[in-house]
């Protein structure tokens, strides 16, 4: 304010030479803030820039982060996909396990059946055997119906006869010879 002041007092009331440093104090003054006025219009123009520039940035970026959020949801709902996939096939096998375990107990069981059966013919076949005569001869016929060789042979059933054979021969004291 003083200054103000001081340079309305000048114009007033000051001489020649005053006003001739007053006019070269405001021409160097106005130099002076057009320069600087310069300078803050390329300082605002570098921020504007700079702005600009941090503005492009941050869209890339942020079309990046979109971009691998999208390839992170793709690569998610793909392995929770196969995570499915392996928990169905894993569902699958328990449950063919369980299958073939129960098929495994039937087939076991009609085993165990089917051998008693097979001791039961087996009983039956050698029925009546009292002697050692009737027991070569009732095996001699045994092995002509049985033998793998004949087309109603069954090998399960020869060693079950052989066996059947030699437990009878032990009882008649008879050694086995053919």
């Amino acid at each position: 304010m003083d200054e103000r002041r001081n340079i309305e007092e000048i114009i007033l009331n000051g001489t020649e030479d005053d006003l001739a440093q007053l006019r070269l104090w405001l021409f160097k003054e106005s130099v002076r803030l057009e320069n600087q006025e310069s300078a803050l219009e390329d300082k605002y123009a570098r921020l504007e820039a700079d702005e600009m520039a941090f503005k492009e940035r941050m869209d890339a970026l942020e079309r990046k982060l979109e971009t691998a959020t999208k390839k992170l949801d793709t690569d998610k709902a793909l392995f929770d996909q196969r995570l499915r996939i392996l928990n169905n096939g894993f569902a699958q096998l328990n449950s063919d396990k369980k299958k073939l375990e129960a098929d495994f107990m039937r087939l076991e069981r009609e085993k165990a059946y089917q051998r008693q059966n097979e001791y039961d013919a087996l009983d039956l076949l050698f029925r009546g055997v009292d002697s050692a005569l009737t027991l070569k001869k009732r095996y001699k016929d045994l092995m002509k119906m049985f033998h793998p060789d004949n087309i109603s042979g069954d090998e399960e059933m020869v060693q079950l006869i052989n066996a059947e054979y030699a437990a009878l021969c032990r009882q008649f004291n008879i050694s086995i010879i053919n």
